[in-house]
Formats: structure tokens, C-alpha cells, sequence
């Protein structure tokens, strides 16, 4: 008869107990003897089929572990449910020519008792077996026997199953564990953990590099006399307020280096926390800051010296452009920065004779605002920057900025402006942008390894654990996207448009739910620029309503769709999100998740807003109203 199973799960069940080809063990061997003589039988045999042998756990009167598959009389008892009986072995066609009926050691009763799983599959049976056939049997009382012993043959091959799954998950989790040290010792940062209390109980092996201390001599609350004498109070008190309220926690601070040396270093932390949202663990990092803060303070420096420097005439000039007549007439400082003689410029020259002097790079866009300000856009106005190659072969940045004039007739006349040589100025400007693209690069490193120590963390653990680290690394990721999305580590990763606006970041965010702008996913109303504090917040609150909307709202199903709205309002930007076509809404949910609320706290205390939801039945829709100045930051 058919098996009602499928072989190939049979086997795979058989093999995931880890049981053939075993040496006997007791507790099966104990089994087969009280079923021997409970049924006054000969043999009894703990018999699980294989792929292409029977393999005996256990046995008694045969002197055999293994037979051939077309020997095996327990093949076709795992066919049928319940007890399996045959009387006489000679007298059934599916047994006279077995080898073990006609010759030794000529087995002629058998009765076998099912070894199934808790899923349905059969792995072999318990079975007793007799050298002269048996009529009547066994007797009920012996046929319950022989099953209640086949459950208990099953219950210790679960038992076994357990313990070696609990054996595998242990030198699973040490893996994890020696993984996640591999990675923290690979990072250039400083690495540590803490309890849920704040004891600090691992540094990875740069911290160890850096301060030059022994080996767990700063656990526990050693590490605040690290830092420099004035900053561990400030330190301590940070430390305690995260620890208190779950916040985030970050400080900039002096830490001694192995040769007494105190750098500023950046720390941060982040909680994490199981599913009823307890803290759990703290996972931070400290990276060195001294050369950026030696940056910055030289770019204070070089501001200082750029402020004197425009203090002074010879870095101004200013010129009359009389129209008309093509012919521009300056000042000195004019001159200087277009290599021509002060004696010149006074008496006027026309334009032409200047615009070699621009780099042809820039003269193209500056030639292009200059025909603008003739045309009349923007009332005239003038503005433009620009590089000037001085005759010495030295470059000079300039910023010009004038007005064109314009007679009755709206004809130009005079056009008059200054240009200001602001060289030093842009050198400071990309020096902050390469100090910006470095930090921001590192913050993005620091998203990245978080997420990274959260998988690690997780592995071999519970699934609810798998689940809220999860949802702890979207969040992450989200953070991440909106962090290079204002703030571009690369030029590779710079946005086409330099102006990050609300509208770009929506489309970042929400390009995993659907194309801004189809059916599915509406941007409508005004637009507004972000910065990268307000981006943060955002990303959050965005990260989370999509997250949630594709769960369990308009997202989740195939017809439902999202408008997002922004409406500029005075000195403040009203951004509604509605959903509509999902699932009926049945009222606010009863439990707030910690996304929800990180993402309120933000939208109140980070951007200075409110928030406001409307769980109508149709679908939700959150109302967020953000000052425009706080927006910006």
C-alpha cells in the first residue's frame, strides 16, 4: 500500500535525531528486554528503517545492529497505523522468502509497535519477534505494553534531540560571541558594553591599545577616572541621565591616552532592548577627535584672518560698468585682482579686455549671470563667484555681486558692484566640507557596525529577540539613508540636486513602499529645505509610519494607497499623511511601540513640533506641524 507520507520527510526526520549507527545505549536496551518478556518473546529490537538498511538501536535474541532494507519486516509495519501483527511469518507472501523466515534464524511471529514522531512520520518500530509462528497473537494487555513502551522509546530519542540541540545552540552562541569580537577588534573605534545598570563589563582591544591599561582594570566604574579631571563629573552626569531615561547618549570628552596624553574623544551609546522594551544591553563606541578639533580650531583661525583680510582695501574692489559706452572703470583693488595696472581701470576698459582673467572653467556661468542682470531677471541683480588667474599664475576666488540700471526705456546704463577676494574663505569651506565628509563617513561606519554587532547579537537567539533586533537595524538603516542623504560622505554619494529639501527625503525613505508620484505613494503641496538634526527626527517618524503602513495599513494590500501632503503656514510647515484603501481601522492600537514613541519624542523635542492622529475607520491619518526655522537645522 501507498505510504500516506512522504519518504524523503521520513528520513529527514529519521537523520535530525542524530541516532544511526549509534553504540547501545541503556535506557533503549532496557526497553527491549521488559518488552521481551512481556511478551515472552525471544527477540525484541528498537528497528529504525533507513534509506537502505534497518539499523537496531537496541536488541535482544538476534545478535545483529543492521539487516538489508528487503529484509526488513518493519519497512511495511511503518506502513500501517497502530499495532502490526503477523501470525505466521511462512503463511504471509510478503514474508515466506525472507531470508530471515527461511534460514536462520527463521523468525516466523512478529508484532511491532509504531515509533512515529509528533509530526506523523514513522521512523521504525519496537517489535518483539518469535521462532514459532503465534496464532492468537499477542494478548491486549501485551499489545498495550509494547505500544506504551514504543512512546517511551520516542520520548528518549526526543530527549536526546533536545540535548543535542541545546548543545549545538551553545557552541552556536560561543561562535556569535567570538564573531562579535572579531569585529569589534577590527574597528578603529573603541568599543564597549555595558549591563542595563551601566557597569561596564567589555572594552574590545583598541581600548586597551589607546589607554594602555590592564585588562579589565576600567570595568565596573573605572573608566570615569580615565577621562581628564574636568570633564568626568560632566561625564558621570550624562552617563547617569541615559541611564535613567533610556536616551541616547553622546559627549564629547578628554580620555588619557597610554603615554598621559588627553585627546578629545567623541562617545556615544545606544540602548537595546528586548520586546516588552527593557533595556537589556548598551553598546558604545569612542572615537579619537583630536585632529578634527584641532581642525576646527584652524578654521576659527583661518575665519579670524579672512574677516581681517576683507578688513582690508587691497582685498576690495569696486567697479562701474557704463554700458552704453563698454567701458569699466575701477579702483586699485580691482586691478590688483584682475592683473591689470591701477592706471588702466581708471580710465576704463572695456569689458572684454577683463573677462580673460576668469577661469575657464567658471567663465561660462559668470558671463551667463552677467547677460541675466542686462536682461533685467531678478530686478537686475548681479551675484556671482568665480575663480581669477592672476598673472604670477597664483588663482584667487572672488565673489562679485553688483546691479545693472536701466533707463526709462528699460534700456541697462550703469552697472555698478564690488568684488571682494574671498580665497581664503572657500580654502576654510572645503577644508569643513572634507572634515564634514569624514565625520559624516564615520558616523555612517558607526550605523553600519551597530547594525552589525545587533545581527551578531541575534544570532541563535529566541525568535522575538531575532525579531526586535530586526526592527532595532530598519531603523538604523532608515537613520543611515536619511544621514548621507543631507550630509554625503562622497562626492559619489552627493545627490544630483545640492539642496536637500522634504520632498528628497521622502523619496528616499519611502522608495522601498512604492514610486513617489504613482498610485500607490502622493507628494503633494509645498516643499522645504532640511538639515541634517531635523533630517534625523524625520527619518524616524517617516521610517516609522511606512514601516507600520505597510504591516498593517494602506500599504499592506494592493489597493490602498498614501497621500502625503506639505502646506507652508506663516513661519511653519504642516505635513499631513493619509492613508486610505487598507485594512478598516478598529481604533488606536493598545499598545505603543518604542518606534512610535521614539518617533514622537523626536517629532516634540528634536523639531520643536507637534503630532497629532486621526484613527478614523477609513485609515489613519498623522497631522505633523514643524516650525520651518527648526526644520532647516
Amino acid at each position: 500500500m501507498p505510504a500516506p507520507w512522504d519518504d524523503g520527510a521520513r528520513l529527514r526526520a529519521l537523520d535530525s535525531y542524530q541516532v544511526l549507527d549509534t553504540p547501545p545505549e541503556r535506557a533503549f536496551d532496557d526497553v527491549v528486554t521488559l518488552a521481551a518478556q512481556i511478551c515472552a518473546a525471544p527477540v525484541a529490537l528498537v528497528s529504525l528503517v533507513a534509506e537502505d538498511r534497518q539499523f537496531f538501536k537496541a536488541e535482544v535474541g538476534l545478535g545483529v545492529r543492521y539487516t538489508p532494507l528487503d529484509q526488513s519486516i518493519c519497512a511495511h509495519a511503518i506502513l500501517r497505523p497502530g499495532l502490526f501483527v503477523v501470525p505466521d511469518t511462512t503463511q504471509d507472501p510478503r514474508f515466506r522468502d525472507n531470508p530471515l523466515v527461511t534460514g536462520s534464524p527463521h523468525l516466523r511471529f512478529y508484532a511491532g509497535a509504531l515509533l512515529e514522531t509528533p509530526e506523523g512520520l514513522p521512523l521504525g518500530t519496537l517489535c518483539v519477534l518469535d521462532h514459532v509462528p503465534r496464532p492468537e497473537g499477542l494478548t491486549a494487555q501485551q499489545g498495550f505494553a509494547l505500544q506504551v513502551l514504543a512512546r517511551q522509546v520516542m520520548s528518549q530519542l526526543e530527549l536526546r534531540r533536545a540535548l543535542q540541540a541545546r548543545e549545538e545552540s551553545a557552541a552556536r552562541l560561543a561562535e556569535s560571541e567570538r564573531q562579535f569580537r572579531i569585529l569589534a577588534d577590527s574597528m578603529p573605534q573603541m568599543v564597549w558594553a555595558t549591563r542595563p545598570d551601566g557597569f561596564h563589563d567589555y572594552y574590545n582591544r583598541r581600548w586597551y591599545e589607546f589607554t594602555g591599561v590592564p585588562d579589565g582594570s576600567t570595568d565596573g566604574e573605572a573608566w570615569n577616572g580615565m577621562f581628564h579631571p574636568e570633564d568626568q563629573a560632566r561625564a558621570r552626569s550624562r552617563w547617569q541621565h541615559s541611564l535613567e531615561t533610556g536616551e541616547p547618549y553622546e559627549i564629547e570628552y578628554r580620555l588619557r591616552r597610554h603615554d598621559g596624553v588627553f585627546r578629545w574623544t567623541l562617545g556615544r551609546a545606544l540602548p537595546v532592548r528586548d520586546p516588552q522594551g527593557r533595556i537589556i544591553r548598551w553598546f558604545g563606541t569612542c572615537t579619537d577627535i583630536e585632529e578634527q578639533k584641532q581642525t576646527g580650531e584652524k578654521l576659527r583661525l583661518s575665519e579670524e584672518r579672512l574677516r581681517l583680510a576683507l578688513s582690508a582695501s587691497e582685498m576690495v574692489g569696486t567697479w562701474v560698468w557704463d554700458v552704453a559706452a563698454n567701458r569699466i572703470t575701477a579702483d586699485p583693488g580691482y586691478a590688483r585682482l584682475f592683473s591689470v595696472t591701477p592706471e588702466a581701470v581708471a580710465e576704463g576698459l572695456p569689458i572684454e579686455t577683463l573677462l580673460p582673467a576668469l577661469h575657464p572653467e567658471d567663465r561660462p556661468a559668470t558671463e551667463a549671470a552677467i547677460a541675466r542682470a542686462l536682461a533685467g531677471e531678478q530686478d537686475g541683480l548681479f551675484e556671482a563667484e568665480y575663480r581669477v588667474l592672476l598673472q604670477g599664475g597664483e588663482t584667487r576666488w572672488v565673489a562679485a555681486r553688483g546691479r545693472c540700471e536701466r533707463d526709462a526705456e528699460g534700456r541697462p546704463t550703469r552697472f555698478p558692484g564690488v568684488v571682494v577676494d574671498v580665497t581664503e574663505r572657500r580654502l576654510a569651506e572645503e577644508a569643513k566640507e572634507l572634515l564634514a565628509r569624514e565625520l559624516s563617513h564615520r558616523i555612517k561606519n558607526i550605523f553600519t557596525v551597530v547594525g552589525g554587532m545587533v545581527s551578531i547579537s541575534a544570532m541563535g537567539a529566541a525568535a522575538e529577540v531575532r525579531n526586535f533586533a530586526g526592527a532595532l537595524r530598519r531603523r538604523l538603516n532608515a537613520l543611515a539613508a536619511a544621514h548621507d542623504y543631507v550630509r554625503p560622505h562622497s562626492p559619489e554619494s552627493r545627490p544630483v540636486d545640492p539642496e536637500t529639501t522634504l520632498h528628497g527625503l521622502l523619496g528616499k525613505l519611502l522608495a522601498p513602499y512604492g514610486e513617489v508620484g504613482s498610485a500607490r505613494v502622493s507628494l503633494l503641496g509645498d516643499d522645504a529645505p532640511i538639515g541634517v538634526r531635523a533630517a534625523t527626527s524625520l527619518a524616524l517618524i517617516l521610517h516609522e509610519l511606512a514601516t507600520n503602513a505597510a504591516k498593517y495599513g494602506a500599504l499592506k494590500g494592493t489597493e490602498g494607497r498614501v497621500t502625503i501632503t506639505g502646506k507652508r503656514h506663516d513661519a511653519h510647515l504642516a505635513l499631513t499623511w493619509e492613508e486610505r484603501g487598507g485594512p478598516a481601522v478598529e481604533g488606536p492600537p493598545t499598545r505603543r511601540g518604542f518606534g512610535t514613541v521614539l518617533a514622537e519624542r523626536g517629532a516634540i523635542t528634536q523639531l520643536g513640533g507637534s503630532i497629532a492622529h486621526d484613527w478614523a475607520r477609513d485609515g489613519l491619518t498623522l497631522r505633523l506641524q514643524v516650525p520651518l526655522e527648526r526644520l532647516a537645522h
